[in-house]
Formats: structure tokens, sequence, C-alpha cells
């Protein structure tokens, strides 16, 4: 099953006003992640199978879940 969510759909989960960035401000925001590496699997585990694992419905419920199976996720990401 793939879900896609769009920047206002996040916006609108997390109860803020939706993110306007300038015309090339997300190529290099992907690029400094791509470069970190802050994202890759090992890091925060295959997505893919993870959201297999979760049962719950809602974005703080995730986090909440996924904090409590990975206590070390931030700090690992941001290393």
């Amino acid at each position: 099953m793939n879900v896609k969510l769009t920047n206002d759909e996040i916006s609108r989960y997390l109860g803020i006003e939706p993110l306007k960035f300038e015309k090339y401000v997300s190529p290099i925001i992907n690029e400094a992640n791509r470069f970190s590496k802050g994202t890759i699997p090992k890091v925060v585990g295959q997505m893919t199978d993870l959201i297999q694992e979760f049962n719950g419905k809602s974005l703080s419920e995730w986090e909440k879940w996924y904090l409590h199976k990975n206590p070390r996720a931030i700090i690992n990401a941001t290393q």
C-alpha cells in the first residue's frame, strides 16, 4: 500500500500553517538531507516494514510508538 501525504495534509495533521518555500529551498533541503544521511534505513529503520507493524491511526500515535521502539532515533539522525 502506498500512502502519499502532501505538505498541506501534514500541516493540517500538525495543526500548523502550511509552509511555503521559495523555489529552490526544497531541493537544497533534500540535498542536505541526502548528504547527512539522516533518513537512511540504517538510521531510522526500513519505513516499509515499520508502517506494517504500526497499528495506530494518528501522527501522534506514530510518534509515540516509533520513539518507544527507537528511543535514540532523534539522536542517531542528528549525529
